[in-house]
């Protein structure tokens, strides 16, 4: 059996994340998409990405006998072109003044997390805030039962049993 490693940059438009936690990034290169596993210490990190973004992904390709266990894993992800801002890394910090704690937790992902997570993205690009507002994913906020659950700062204003048709409208209230 082979046992391979490669290394090599792919640059393509981001599609979103799949998986609990963040642990997929979708990105289309040409006319196919790839999913692409991104490294834990990624994860936090990575979260102010928005769909649309043309970003550069460090990949690690690791390959075992056959074409079909092709496994690519990220290293490092950097926004080249984000519609109109400037260019960024995933480890760099950000100026940003407002900050969105977002439950990450099983329960919350489950109940329609993922679903806010994706309203949340397309409201901050929609409604021009990428540049103040930032999405933290956290870890669980003790309030299960009434998943998915937010957190809103500075205000510390917290949010539950959230639905994504009602992101823009708690957006605008907080930041606008």
């Amino acid at each position: 059996m082979i046992k391979e490693k490669l290394e090599f940059q792919v640059e393509g438009e981001f599609l979103g994340f799949s998986g609990e936690k963040l642990k997929y990034l979708r990105v289309a290169v040409g006319e196919s998409q790839l999913q692409i596993k991104l490294a834990k210490e990624l994860r936090q990190t990575i979260s102010r990405l928005v769909i649309g973004d043309r970003i550069q992904v460090l990949v690690k390709k690791k390959f075992k006998g056959y074409f079909s266990n092709l496994k690519l894993k990220a290293y490092e992800v950097n926004v080249v072109n984000c519609n109109d801002c400037q260019e960024m890394s995933a480890t760099q910090t950000s100026p940003k003044t407002g900050k969105i704690l977002l439950c990450q937790k099983s329960g919350c992902m489950k109940r329609g997390g993922r679903e806010v997570y994706q309203a949340l993205q397309e409201a901050i690009l929609s409604l021009g805030l990428q540049n103040q507002v930032e999405i933290e994913n956290t870890s669980c906020q003790k309030r299960c039962k009434k998943a998915p659950n937010m957190i809103v700062m500075p205000t510390q204003t917290k949010y539950s049993e959230l639905s994504p048709n009602v992101i823009s409208s708690l957006l605008k209230r907080h930041y606008l």
